[in-house]
């Protein structure tokens, strides 16, 4: 099942139902954007693309992102009498798994004393 697919079944969107198909497609791309971002920025090496192993993260981060739509740079939001508290970071709870695609991680550097 393709990750639209999968993002419209999480949010009760009917798969008939295309007209968010553009928006959600750009949260999904942008997701993917992100996560690809945060494992080359730690890498010597820049991943083309990302593996299939970690599809679900681009799912979870596409859901995040679409759940805080009409609240960016909000962290917390009511309506309704219901409210929601959103994380300072999409990749948040997903940073140990990413850190294992690095290729070659960077060296830290080393400081001598004198």
């Amino acid at each position: 099942m393709a990750i639209l697919d999968e993002v419209k079944l999480l949010k009760g969107i009917p798969l008939e139902d295309t007209v968010q198909d553009d928006l959600l497609n750009l949260i999904i791309r942008d997701s993917e954007e992100r996560i690809l971002a945060f494992v080359n920025l730690h890498s010597t090496t820049s991943l083309g693309a990302l593996p299939e192993s970690v599809s679900y993260i681009i799912r979870d981060v596409a859901v995040k992102r679409y759940n805080k739509l009409n609240s960016e740079g909000a962290t917390s939001d009511s309506e309704e009498g219901r409210s929601f508290s959103w994380e300072s970071n999409y990749l948040s709870g997903y940073e140990e798994i990413l850190a294992n695609l690095v290729v070659n991680k960077r060296p830290r550097g080393i400081a001598r004393f004198i």
